[in-house]
């Protein structure tokens, strides 16, 4: 026969299992919310370098296409070649075509096309991603336009406020 002091125990022990359990599940659900927080959203608008600017240029010069000013301030996705330089700690820029800067002795005399976003990450991981890839990259972000001066002293009208990209492509050494 049993006791039911016994039986009290019994529910008594298996109290903070279950508690330690589902505080555990609580902590875990948490956590998976919280790292889906942090992961941007996939969804993002095509951008191409075409959408930069009027085509044809006009007398008055280069001005901005209808839809890059439609789409400032949303999220874009950008792919074009990572700009190699010679400063490593020089702003990242994506173009739309291989450009090799020599920072050291041209600096403002340099085959930097117009149409040329800057590249301002969001975060370590996405710097890194980035600093590692040599070619053409995508780039998901914020889209910043207007004019303004980077670190560099160059002056930049298109921006990219980066929280994701991917190496799409890397030329063999």
């Amino acid at each position: 026969m049993i006791h039911p002091h016994h039986c009290a125990l019994r529910i008594s022990a298996a109290v903070p299992r279950l508690l330690v359990l589902s505080f555990v599940s609580v902590v875990c659900a948490l956590a998976a919310a919280g790292a889906a927080a942090e992961e941007p959203s996939s969804e993002a608008t095509p951008l191409t370098f075409n959408d930069f600017y009027k085509h044809p240029v006009g007398p008055r010069g280069l001005e901005p296409g209808a839809r890059l000013l439609m789409l400032a301030g949303t999220r874009v996705e950008l792919a074009g070649y990572l700009v190699l330089r010679s400063d490593p700690y020089g702003p990242l820029i994506v173009a739309p075509v291989p450009v090799v800067l020599g920072d050291e002795d041209e600096s403002f005399a340099d085959d930097l096309p117009a149409g040329v976003a800057y590249l301002h990450p969001l975060d370590t991981r996405t710097a890194e991603m980035l600093k590692a890839c040599r070619g053409v990259v995508r780039v998901r972000g914020r889209l910043d336009i207007g004019r303004a001066t980077e670190d560099d002293g160059r002056q930049s009208f298109v921006r990219l406020l980066a929280d994701a990209a991917r190496c799409v492509t890397t030329p063999q050494r």
